[in-house]
């Protein structure tokens, strides 16, 4: 992968640099930068498992809503009855639950640095890498996850002796989803390992896409992003105009959990179909300009024995010329398909010497058919026809 080692998304084990995907079970990758000097790097699942030192200095996180209830009802015990302290402390530490909650209500909350601190190796999540784990992709209340209800853990020992799953149900769009995340021992508490979805654009047909109004460039338009509601947007240009999508996370065979933005088949911007016609029109009168009996990228043209070939050319009828935005034409879909009505005629007149040393002149009338496609460009919209 571009930047160092990976995560497998599915069964957690380390990808190597290079691959997009796991070697062992097919799934995609999540790319994590490498981490700062003295911090240990991803470890694949297993009985050593050695996660990335998070550290235990929470950047301003505050404790979770359920936890500030419970200090509160020990201090006023100590104070009433002078409790013992060490029995204090262990009724106030994290469980795997209660920092599943935490999770949540900081990305209810719109805070994503609060959320990344509940990661395990936070670090190596890159915000150049991953520009929807920032607060930006949070912006909006209708984004994030609500009416979070945590359920109970269960031993997950792929991950190591002491990792829990839990189950999460939470309301995004309008989408009640059910997701797993894993929590795993770090430090004196608890981190929860890749609490994210896998996101992935289709569609964009050569368009900039922002998500949540973040643009995102990455390669292949496939990104980690928090669990909430989504929203596309592939910005119109002179040849499609603009597309958008929403999604919430779905269960499928890849990961966890994946967002499908999908764009569909796009719309022509408004007089892209005229300027098709009137440039396709100009290539053919353009063809029709030369005196060659085949010329590269016109649509017509004849096999005229002998040397010495001139051809005169002349069109007698214009094909009526539609496109096409619901196929793809080359990889990255950014061009439309041309077809017409096969109304297309051209009358020609050409002279040749034969193998004999006679000249020769032949005419006649010949159909001829638009094949090529359209795409934008800096000036426009460029035509080629095939």
């Amino acid at each position: 992968m571009a930047n160092g080692s990976g995560l497998c998304f599915g069964c957690g084990g380390a990808v190597p640099a290079g691959q997009d995907r796991c070697v062992f079970c097919g799934m995609p990758a999540v790319a994590v930068a490498p981490p700062a000097p003295g911090v240990p790097a991803f470890s694949a699942p297993g009985p050593s498992l050695s996660l990335g030192s998070a550290s235990s200095q929470v950047r301003g996180r505050l404790p979770g809503r359920r936890t500030a209830v419970v200090a509160v009802a020990v201090i006023g015990l100590l104070l009433v009855a002078g409790g013992v302290v060490a029995g204090a402390a262990r009724l106030v530490r994290d469980t795997p639950e209660s920092v599943v909650g935490d999770y949540f209500d900081a990305l209810a909350d719109g805070d994503a640095s609060a959320a990344l601190d509940l990661v395990a190796s936070a670090e190596g999540f890159d915000a150049a890498q991953y520009p929807l784990l920032d607060d930006a992709a949070l912006a909006q209340d209708r984004w994030r996850p609500r009416d979070v209800k945590v359920g109970e853990s269960a031993a997950a020992g792929q991950y190591g002796a002491d990792a829990r799953t839990i189950q999460v149900r939470y309301r995004a769009g309008d989408q009640t989803i059910a997701q797993n995340v894993v929590v795993v021992p770090q430090d004196d508490g608890f981190r929860l390992r890749l609490p994210f979805v896998l996101i992935g654009v289709d569609g964009q047909r050569g368009r900039a896409v922002q998500v949540n109004g973040v643009p995102l460039n990455v390669t292949g338009l496939t990104t980690a992003a928090f669990p909430g509601a989504y929203e596309a947007v592939a910005a119109g240009n002179t040849l499609l105009a603009e597309s958008r999508a929403t999604a919430t996370a779905q269960l499928n065979g890849l990961a966890s959990a994946a967002v499908a933005l999908r764009f569909g088949v796009p719309a022509l911007a408004a007089g892209a179909e005229e300027t098709i016609r009137t440039r396709v029109r100009a290539a053919i009168d353009q063809c029709a300009a030369t005196t060659q009996a085949q010329t590269a990228g016109c649509p017509f043209g004849l096999n005229v024995p002998g040397t010495g070939v001139t051809v005169a050319w002349a069109v007698t009828a214009y094909p009526t010329v539609s496109v096409r935005t619901d196929t793809v034409v080359w990889s990255g879909g950014s061009a439309v398909q041309l077809a017409d009505d096969g109304a297309g005629r051209v009358h020609w007149t050409a002279g040749y010497t034969d193998f004999s040393g006679t000249k020769q002149s032949q005419s006649g009338d010949t159909p001829f058919r638009i094949n090529g496609s359209a795409q934008a460009a800096p000036n426009g919209i460029q035509v080629s026809l095939t």
